[in-house]
């Protein structure tokens, strides 16, 4: 099958709904199946990412990235950044310690993130495996800023989900840096790898936080953490920035 599958999902407690779109390539099928590519944000990032690799893919002898599966998982509203997302991406605590939002207003609900990984584990990822052929030792999770923080959130707690792990702008300081109660020093093992980029010229606690872990992890897993802070970039233009050297370091 290729082309565009779309399915809408429903939280089963909250009751929102996610828009997942899965883009199989229209390529020959690998011996082992696609690698898959799944994109927190979908709103925001889906099509971005989709264009990209599908750009460098035509060279996969010069990128290293070649064909694969990309699982857009979005919300079924017009909003870039639905606030549903801060619910979805942020773990609960018995407690909340949160700095005032720049704009003054109050944060919505958060504290879904089990619920979501469930979600993602029991059903998301099984409906992308019965539609189309995949490597399951091929696949990534990427997710930019709260989204970063539920991709830590992941491999700290189920780490066997993804062999690969792109964090970009991760808010490690969510709750009083409370992700990192959840830390493994295992977490990257076997073989599997995490990739982090963090902005320094607009969010200097995010590129503190960011080289903290990445140097901590990097003493248990030298060759499979990697780190980087491109000049000038900011929040929003990070991504972009950072994307294709991301995907290189997963498969070169």
């Amino acid at each position: 099958m290729q082309g565009n599958i779309q399915k809408i999902f429903r939280h089963p407690l909250a009751g929102h709904f996610y828009k997942i779109t899965v883009s199989v390539p229209n390529e020959e099928v690998p011996a082992t199946g696609f690698p898959v590519l799944y994109i927190l944000d979908g709103n925001a990032y889906g099509t971005m990412c989709e264009e990209i690799l599908k750009l460098q893919w035509r060279r996969a002898e010069k990128t290293y990235i070649s064909p694969m599966i990309i699982v857009s998982i979005g919300y079924e509203l017009d909003e870039v950044f639905p606030a549903l997302r801060v619910y979805d991406f942020t773990p609960s605590y018995p407690a909340s310690s949160l700095p005032d939002k720049p704009d003054g207003t109050s944060w919505p609900a958060h504290g879904g993130a089990k619920e979501f990984l469930d979600l993602l584990e029991e059903e998301i990822q099984p409906f992308v495996t019965k539609q189309v052929p995949v490597d399951l030792n091929k696949q990534i999770l990427f997710g930019h800023s709260l989204g970063g923080l539920f991709v830590l959130y992941v491999l700290f707690e189920r780490p066997e989900l993804f062999r690969n792990y792109l964090c970009c702008s991760p808010s490690i300081w969510w709750n009083d840096r409370e992700i990192l109660i959840h830390e493994r020093k295992t977490c990257l093992f076997p073989n599997k790898k995490l990739y982090i980029a963090a902005e320094k010229v607009e969010k200097g606690d995010m590129f503190e936080n960011s080289l903290m872990l990445y140097q901590r992890l990097k003493a248990h897993h030298p060759d499979f953490v990697s780190f980087t802070s491109p000049v000038g970039e900011n929040h929003m233009s990070i991504v972009p920035a950072i994307f294709s050297e991301a995907m290189r370091f997963f498969y070169k």
